[in-house]
This record gives C-alpha cells, sequence and structure tokens, in this order.
C-alpha cells in the first residue's frame, strides 16, 4: 500500500511539472522507512530437521527479534508465524511436507 501512496505522490509531483525531494524518514517522525531483508532461522519444534535460513522483506522499523508461533496448516502443512511488536509486522514462513518454503508476507 505504502508503494502505491509513494507513486501517486511522485506522479502528482511529476505532473505539477517539479520534483522535490522527500526528506529522510525517521522512526520519530512515524513515517515509513524503506523495506530491509532480515533472514530468519526457521526452526520448527516438532520436526527433527535443522533450521534453515529464510531471508524476507520487512519494514524499516522491524528492528528487534521476532516472536515467533507455530501451527498445524492444511495439508501438512506447517506455518510460522513471526511478529514484530514494535510495528506489528507478520510474516508467515510455510513448510510443506515435502520441505517447500512459501513465504506470505
Amino acid at each position: 500500500m505504502s508503494r502505491t501512496i509513494h507513486t501517486a505522490v511522485a506522479l502528482a509531483l511529476m505532473v505539477g511539472g517539479s520534483i522535490v525531494a522527500a526528506p529522510q524518514a525517521s522512526a520519530s517522525t512515524g513515517c515509513c522507512l524503506p523495506p530491509v531483508k532480515v533472514t530468519l532461522c526457521v526452526d520448527d519444534p516438532c520436526d527433527p530437521c535443522p533450521a534453515f535460513p529464510v531471508t524476507v522483506c520487512v519494514p524499516g522499523g522491524c528492528d528487534e527479534t521476532p516472536c515467533v508461533s507455530w501451527r498445524n496448516g492444511a495439508f501438512g502443512r506447517r506455518v510460522a508465524t513471526y511478529t514484530w511488536r514494535s510495528t506489528g509486522h507478520q510474516v508467515e514462513v510455510v513448510v510443506t511436507r515435502r520441505g517447500e518454503v512459501i513465504v506470505r508476507d
């Protein structure tokens, strides 16, 4: 959604005939920070297989360690929900019966 807003603002500025540099966003002003890549260590407590890394993009304000909870999904899948409490952002990592990984963010 924020990408849509940024695109609309950029188009409005270009149509107006001038482009103004946007100020640097910061957490103190409540503005959205650019997304950053984070590598999560996915380790299902109900699976004897070793943990594996999964890289996801999260908002820039997600700088603390996320809370993780596991649940059973459809078709024998296991679903890990990673939650960053400071921003409320959530990412779901789905592990299929075959060991394939699906990321929902």
